[in-house]
């Protein structure tokens, strides 16, 4: 888009995406969209007009990834992170400062090569910066004096507790990330994933509430009188508590969710009267059951449940097999469009890359001997 983004300017623009692909509006199933209030504003909105404009009910949530970066900023220590970032920057900002750090790390024989930058926006930068950080924390503090510079909070106790407190953390978060940005994902795998990081986050506070640090590798290789275990403990508490104030509209579809992905092991009984019959039929099927257990969500619904034997069932499925997690897809798109866009290729224009990107990112293998037969061959005059 350019110009304006408003809510109206968003919404017109779906629309017209909308028609430009003959996609029907009565199939929108669920909106993902970020927290900007052009988005979500409760009558201007995107979203909202979205939802006004067609007929069904349509499920709205907020992009997964965004709302863990959200909730990651709970865990912020300033005091921790501006030194370590102040550091990083002071070794790589200047190119000899640079140089001559990664001459030391050669002499010496580090398994490391250099720190890395800390990026704002990207938060996996911060876990690797971190981890790369406490890896070279004798050799960062040996050339920092060197250097001339003041390194007394790498000897206080409390900063270094801090500092492995820190990299325990954000590596949770960022494993728990890469679990958001696996490939072929539907929502209900995506819910699963937030939910069992949930109960780990209550675990680890539990265990720090018995001031033990099993879970937390670097922090325990602290003396442990000198960890303060009640005030990780009380961070631990306050990411949890975002996670479960910002995936709170989850929990709203999670019985919708537990259908779709094991409708053998939903009670009939508690379910919603328009499945109670089909649940009862598909459950008592011994060949659906072996099927289920034998392929993924996608084939079993596109291959062995019919319309005709369970069509609320398969409209169901197809709502939820709509809302997918999109993260994989796009980083492989951009990933195959930096690969393209290179010296050696300037003859491909921007007309050409639409067809190069959707052939380099698509899972379907292409017939290339159909292809060739199918071509017309040039014939001699």
């Amino acid at each position: 888009m350019k110009g304006k983004t408003t809510g109206q300017d968003i919404f017109n623009e779906v629309k017209h995406v909308l028609l430009k692909f003959n996609l029907p509006e009565d199939k929108l199933c669920g909106l993902t969209t970020d927290g900007t209030p052009a988005m979500i504003g409760k009558h201007n909105g995107s979203v909202s007009l979205l939802v006004k404009s067609v007929p069904q009910d349509v499920i709205t949530h907020p992009c997964i990834i965004h709302q863990e970066q959200l909730c990651a900023k709970a865990l912020e220590i300033k005091h921790v992170m501006e030194k370590v970032v102040s550091t990083v920057n002071f070794i790589r900002s200047k190119g000899l400062n640079h140089r001559q750090f990664q001459a030391f790390l050669a002499e010496i024989g580090s398994n490391h090569g250099d720190v890395i930058y800390f990026c704002q926006v990207r938060w996996l930068s911060r876990a690797a910066t971190l981890a790369r950080f406490w890896s070279l924390l004798d050799e960062i503090k040996t050339f920092m004096m060197n250097k001339g510079k003041d390194v007394s909070f790498m000897d206080d106790d409390a900063w270094l507790n801090d500092l492995a407190f820190l990299v325990d953390s954000t590596k949770y978060l960022g494993d728990f990330n890469l679990k958001l940005q696996g490939k072929d994902q539907f929502v209900n795998r995506l819910y699963e994933h937030i939910q069992s990081f949930i109960h780990m986050l209550e675990l680890l506070q539990i265990q720090l509430n018995k001031k033990n640090v099993t879970y937390f590798t670097i922090l325990l290789t602290r003396c442990a009188e000198t960890v303060n275990h009640d005030k990780y403990s009380a961070l631990i508490s306050h990411l949890l508590d975002e996670f479960k104030q910002r995936f709170a509209d989850f929990r709203v579809h999670s019985n919708e969710l537990e259908l779709f992905a094991d409708a053998f092991g939903t009670d009939a009984m508690d379910a919603p009267d328009t499945f109670q019959m089909e649940l009862i039929d598909i459950q008592k099927n011994s060949a659906l059951k072996r099927a289920f257990a034998e392929h993924d969500l996608l084939t079993f619904y596109s291959q062995y449940v019919t319309w005709h034997s369970f069509p609320n069932l398969l409209n169901h499925a197809l709502q939820f097999i709509a809302l997918f997690g999109i993260t994989y897809c796009c980083e492989q798109l951009f990933s195959r469009m930096k690969n393209i866009k290179t010296k050696s290729t300037l003859v491909l224009t921007d007309g050409h890359l639409p067809g190069i990107l959707r052939i380099a990112t698509s899972s379907v293998p292409a017939d290339i001997d159909k292809l060739c037969k199918q071509k017309q061959c040039q014939v001699s005059h």
